[in-house]
C-alpha cells in the first residue's frame, strides 16, 4: 500500500512503534473472548464453593485485558496523528520541490499540473494525510481483531469459521466498492469543482470587491458558481446510485452467517457437546468478525490519502522527468547573449510566439523591445531569464548555450521586473530585499536603491519606515499603483546590485504619470551606467534613449536600430512612434 509505504519512509521509528500498537490491539478482542470463555466455565465449576484463587486471577486478568483495549487504541492513534502530521509536512516539501523541478515554467503553466497540484494541495482540504494515517490505524486494529477472532473459531469449526470469513469478506468487498465509488468521484473533483471554486472566491475576495460591488456582479457570480458546482457533483451523485441496495444485500448475508452462528453454538450448548466457558468464548469471537466489514469514514480517508500521494508521485514524475542542465554559467557576463534562429511556441499548440528570431544583446548595453500587444515580448523576457526553453534554435550566454546552464544559475543573473510581479504582504524592507535575500541589507545600501527608484520621500512618510507593512489586511498600509511599481523596481536594482548583471524590465513605468516616468527614467540610467539592460515598453519617450531598439511583429524581429535610425526608416517603428506622439500633442492643445 502507497500510504504504508510513505509512512515507513516518514518516520520509521514510530511507524515500527505503530505497528507494535496495531498488533496488540488486534490480538486483544481475541485474547478477551477466549479470558472471558475461561472465566465463565471457572464461575460455573467454583458454585458453591466460592472463588477460587484461579477465578480471581482470571478476572484481573479480563480486567486487564479490557483496560488494555481501552488504552491502546487511543495510544495508536496518538502516534498515529504525530506520523501524519509529519507526512503532511514532507508532502508539502515534496510539492514544492516538484514544482521548482521543472527546466522551466512553461511546464508548470499547463492545465495538466494544476489539476495534479489540486489533487494533492487542494482536493480534499485539511490535513489529508493525517487523517489517512489515523484511519489506517481505526481499520487496522478492527481488520487484525476479526482475523483473530476467526482463528478462535478455527479451534470450534473450521468451516464455520471459513463461512463467516468469506460472508464478512463480502460485506467488505461491497462496502470498499461504495467507498470507491466515492473516492473516484472524490478524484475528479478538484477538476470539476475548479472553476466553481473560482467564482466563489472572486465573490469573497476583497480584492475583487470594487469590480463586483460597481458592477453588480453579485447574483451573477451566485447564479454561475450554482450552475457549476451543481454541474460538479451530478457524476458524484450518479456514482453513488444503488448504495442502499447493495448495502442492504450485504447485511443480509452478515445477518444470515451470524445468526447460523449462533444457532449452531447454542445447539452444542443445549446438546452438552460444548461447554459454557467455550461457547462464551467462540460467541464473543464470532462478533468480533464485525471488524471486517466496518463502514467508518476513515475508509474514504484511507483512499483520498492514497490517491493523494500517487497523485503526488505522478506531479514529481510529471515534472521532473526531464534531466536539469548542470552546466556552469560564464564567471561573469562579458560579451554578449545571442538569439540564433530562437522559436517558441506553447505545449500542444501550432501557433508560433516567436519565429526565426536572430540578435544579439552587447554586454554594458541597453536594448528596448517594442511592439503591439502580442508580438511576443513577454514571450521573449522570459527566454532571455531562462524561464521558458526555446522550442527551436538556441540562446547563447558568452557562446554557451543556455540549455547548458543549470537553472539555479542563470535566472539569478536576471535582476527581472515583470508585468505581474508579486506585491508581498510583508515590510517594505522584506518587498526589496526579496530580490537577493542573502544580501546583507544595511540602512546605507536600503536608502541607496530607495533613491534610485524613487522611494526615498516614501520610506520617509510611512509610520514605521522600512518595517512598516504594505498591507492594510495586516495592520499595515496600502500604496498607490504607482508606488507599488517602484517597490518592484528598488527589488530589482536591489538584485542587480546583488550580483544580478542583467536588468530586465517589463513595462516599468506602466503606473506612472509622464512626470514620474520621466524622473524615474532619469534615475535608471543613472543607476545602471554599465550594466546590460532590457526594457519593454509600450511608451516611446522612455525606449528612445536606449542604445539600440528592436520591433517585435508578429513573432519575428522586424527593425532593429537607434531611435534616429528607425525614425529616419519611416517603417513601423516610425508609424508607432508618431501615433503614440500626437496622442498626447493633441492631449496638450486640448487643455491649452
Amino acid at each position: 500500500m502507497v500510504l504504508v509505504g510513505e509512512v515507513l519512509r516518514t518516520d520509521r521509528r514510530n511507524s515500527l512503534v505503530l505497528a507494535a500498537l496495531l498488533a496488540v490491539g488486534a490480538v486483544l478482542p481475541a485474547t478477551l473472548a477466549v479470558t472471558s470463555g475461561v472465566l465463565a466455565g471457572s464461575l460455573l465449576d467454583s458454585g458453591a464453593q466460592g472463588l477460587g484463587r484461579k477465578t480471581v486471577v482470571l478476572g484481573l486478568l479480563l480486567g486487564t485485558v479490557f483496560l488494555l483495549l481501552q488504552v491502546v487504541g487511543p495510544v495508536a492513534q496518538a502516534v498515529a496523528e504525530s506520523l501524519g502530521r509529519s507526512l503532511d509536512r514532507s508532502v508539502s516539501r515534496r510539492t514544492m520541490a516538484a514544482l521548482d523541478g521543472p527546466v522551466d515554467l512553461v511546464r508548470l503553466e499547463g492545465p495538466q499540473t494544476s489539476g495534479l497540484v489540486d489533487g494533492v494541495t487542494g482536493g480534499a482540504g485539511g490535513s489529508v494525510a493525517r487523517d489517512a494515517v489515523v484511519g489506517l490505524v481505526g481499520i487496522g486494529i478492527a481488520r487484525g481483531g476479526a482475523v483473530c477472532g476467526a482463528l478462535v473459531l478455527l479451534a470450534y469449526r473450521w468451516w464455520l469459521a471459513a463461512l463467516l470469513l468469506a460472508a464478512y469478506g463480502y460485506a467488505m468487498v461491497i462496502v470498499s466498492r461504495m467507498y470507491q465509488a466515492a473516492l473516484e468521484s472524490a478524484e475528479g473533483a478538484p477538476a470539476m469543482m475548479r472553476r466553481a471554486m473560482y467564482l466563489k472566491n472572486t465573490l469573497c475576495t476583497p480584492a475583487a470587491a470594487k469590480d463586483v460591488r460597481t458592477f453588480g456582479l453579485v447574483n451573477w457570480l451566485l447564479d454561475r458558481y450554482t450552475a457549476e458546482w451543481s454541474s460538479a457533483i451530478t457524476r458524484a451523485r450518479h456514482d453513488r446510485t444503488g448504495v442502499a441496495r447493495v448495502s442492504l444485500r450485504s447485511a443480509c448475508v452478515v445477518l444470515a452467517v451470524q445468526g447460523l452462528t449462533f444457532l449452531v453454538l447454542t445447539r452444542d450448548l443445549v446438546d452438552g457437546d460444548l461447554s459454557i466457558g467455550r461457547f462464551t468464548a467462540f460467541a464473543v469471537a464470532s462478533t468480533g468478525l464485525l471488524g471486517l466489514s466496518t463502514v467508518t469514514p476513515d475508509l474514504l480517508n484511507i483512499a483520498v490519502g492514497g490517491t493523494m500521494l500517487k497523485t503526488l508521485a505522478t506531479l514529481e514524475e510529471s515534472t521532473g522527468s526531464l534531466p536539469r542542465p548542470t552546466g556552469e554559467a560564464p564567471a561573469h557576463f562579458r560579451t554578449s547573449i545571442v538569439f540564433e534562429g530562437v522559436g517558441f511556441r506553447y505545449p500542444g499548440s501550432d501557433a508560433w510566439v516567436l519565429r526565426d528570431l536572430n540578435m544579439t544583446i552587447p554586454a554594458g548595453t541597453s536594448l528596448a523591445v517594442v511592439g503591439v500587444n502580442g508580438a511576443g515580448k513577454t514571450t521573449l523576457a522570459k527566454l532571455l531569464c531562462g524561464l521558458y526553453r526555446p522550442t527551436e534554435g538556441r540562446i547563447l550566454v558568452d557562446g554557451v548555450d543556455m540549455r547548458d546552464i543549470s537553472t539555479d544559475l542563470w535566472p539569478r543573473r536576471c535582476a527581472a521586473l515583470f508585468q505581474d510581479w508579486i506585491r508581498w504582504s510583508l515590510s517594505l524592507r522584506d518587498n526589496v530585499v526579496l530580490g537577493a535575500p542573502e544580501h546583507p541589507s544595511t540602512s546605507a545600501e536600503l536608502d541607496r536603491i530607495a533613491s534610485a527608484a524613487g522611494l526615498l520621500d516614501l520610506v520617509g512618510e510611512l509610520p514605521e519606515g522600512w518595517s512598516t507593512v504594505l498591507s492594510r489586511e495586516f495592520g499595515g498600509v496600502d500604496l498607490s499603483g504607482g508606488q507599488w511599481q517602484r517597490v518592484g523596481l528598488a527589488r530589482a536594482l536591489w538584485a542587480l546590485s546583488a550580483g544580478a548583471e542583467v536588468l530586465l524590465l517589463d513595462e516599468p513605468s506602466a503606473a506612472l504619470d509622464v512626470r514620474g516616468e520621466t524622473e524615474l527614467h532619469g534615475r535608471l540610467l543613472d543607476a545602471t551606467a554599465g550594466k546590460t539592460v532590457v526594457l519593454i515598453s509600450h511608451r516611446f519617450s522612455t525606449v528612445r534613449h536606449a542604445d539600440r531598439i528592436v520591433v517585435l511583429d508578429g513573432g519575428s524581429l522586424a527593425e532593429e536600430g537607434t531611435h534616429a535610425a528607425l525614425m529616419a526608416a519611416n517603417g513601423l517603428y516610425a508609424r508607432m512612434f508618431r501615433v503614440q506622439a500626437e496622442r498626447f500633442t493633441a492631449g496638450t492643445e486640448t487643455i491649452r
